[in-house]
């Protein structure tokens, strides 16, 4: 079918104000990174010895919190950065982030300086910002960070999650950087997002399934309403086409006049290609000139890591829900190991049904290895309980083999992989995914921050 077209109604007006408190300009702020905004750290330092990050760990402790009040008021104090320039705001259970990063790589191919934030992180907390495509430096970050710290320590205190904590460190780092746009993906749902503060010009939708329902509502009504609820009036809302009449309905009800409907993409397709349309749809719209839209989404676009396994072709996955994980291992063609971990999650049996169904039944899958990722937020399904969940299914599958060390389970998976003359798929968690990427930035001697450029 033709690709549909999305026509815009002229550039849409943002608020002029008098910021309360002035941000510096970036040469009024202490550091090198005015010369250069990516370079690592200061001569000297050791980023685990900085007291502010022991601040922001520190929110780590404070799980989720949703609500825009605190945001709100610390944004306030700093003289309301996130209001210095448009922002695209995506929603949605999954793919928003690979569609963020090729809006992203599309807005700063037409010549607009593009911020782009994401979460969550597969290394280091600076790859959430990124700045066309390059996570700010560290050395940028703190002194931001130190600057969220200052305003929300002002009486009276606030005390703003790990989430909300990077997203004012963003909202600071694209204002300073004098960014043209910014592409902003929601941290969870979008009704009480800290990201539904910023200032959208277009709001796009992606697939709607069960994920995070312990937050955002036992239904997929409700977690509909509350994702689609980015929706600002008189601002185009972009909704990839839904299958469940209920959400469709919800989706049409808040979107009103305002809603486009793009295609359904197919939960077995290629996602990472199948978006490319919507984008070059969303350029035109933007009256961007993408002269090159290529792009790399570390940790999760096709070919990223392929041949990080000795001998063979290897792929890495952050599907981590029902939805998701159906679709990645719907895409399997040719005999695979499969290298499994899990962080924990309410709903961890039903987002595993799809993944136990595939790999009992499906001779594609010969050997399954499970592990246990390092880093998260959440701690780990241990392998045990993973061996106990396939036991429950009855039917009389079980694991190739169980290590819990991530590292070693990569190295294991590997030697089968090239025994069987199969590819190797990782799945399951990104954080599973970044460590496994630390992992071979160590072993190879590789430059992180290159690695973790995207465009």
């Amino acid at each position: 079918m033709p690709c549909p077209s999305l026509r815009s109604t002229g550039p849409s007006s943002h608020p002029v104000y008098s910021p309360a408190r002035p941000l510096p300009c970036m040469h009024e702020l202490q550091g090198p990174y005015h010369l250069d905004p990516f370079t690592p750290m200061r001569q000297g330092e050791r980023l685990d010895q900085m007291s502010e990050r022991d601040w922001l760990d520190e929110r780590l402790s404070m799980g989720v919190k949703l609500g825009l009040d605190n945001c709100r008021e610390i944004l306030s104090r700093m003289g309301d950065p996130h209001l210095e320039f448009p922002s695209i705001h995506v929603a949605g259970t999954n793919g928003k982030g690979s569609l963020c990063v090729k809006l992203s790589a599309a807005s700063s191919s037409s010549g607009n300086i593009t911020g782009l934030f994401t979460s969550p992180h597969l290394v280091t907390v600076e790859e959430r910002i990124r700045i066309d495509g390059r996570p700010v430096s560290p050395v940028l970050f703190d002194d931001l960070l130190e600057m969220v710290r200052q305003a929300s320590e002002e009486s009276p205190a606030i005390s703003p999650t790990y989430f909300e904590t990077t997203f004012l460190v963003a909202m600071l780092a694209f204002s300073i950087s004098g960014v043209d746009r910014a592409i902003i993906e929601t941290g969870m749902g979008g009704r009480l997002d800290a990201t539904r503060l910023v200032d959208a010009d277009l709001c796009m939708l992606t697939t709607i399934s069960m994920d995070h329902s312990e937050f955002l509502g036992p239904t997929l009504e409700e977690i509909a309403t509350e994702k689609a609820a980015i929706h600002r009036p008189g601002i185009k809302m972009i909704a990839l086409q839904q299958t469940d009449p209920g959400v469709i309905g919800v989706i049409e009800e808040i979107g009103g006049e305002d809603l486009l409907w793009w295609p359904y993409i197919q939960a077995s397709s290629n996602k990472w290609e199948s978006y490319d349309p919507l984008v070059e749809a969303v350029s035109e719209f933007l009256g961007w000139k993408p002269r090159d839209t290529e792009c790399v989404w570390p940790g999760r676009s096709p070919n990223f890591g392929e041949d990080w396994a000795e001998g063979v072709t290897t792929r890495l996955s952050a599907a981590h829900n029902a939805e998701s994980l159906e679709s990645d291992l719907n895409e399997i063609e040719v005999p695979t190991v499969v290298l499994f971990g899990m962080s924990k999650k309410a709903d961890l049996r039903k987002s595993l049904d799809p993944f136990m169904a595939e790999i009992s039944m499906d001779h594609i899958f010969p050997k399954v290895v499970f592990t246990e990722p390092i880093s998260g937020r959440n701690p780990a399904v241990t392998v045990e309980e993973l061996s106990e969940i396939m036991e429950d299914y009855g039917i009389g599958y079980v694991p190739s083999k169980v290590e819990k060390d991530p590292l070693k389970a990569f190295e294991i998976a590997g030697s089968m992989a090239r025994e069987l003359d199969a590819d190797l798929l990782v799945i399951g968690s990104v954080y599973l995914v970044g460590d496994l990427l630390k992992y071979m930035v160590e072993r190879d001697e590789l430059n992180l921050w290159e690695v973790l450029t995207a465009h």
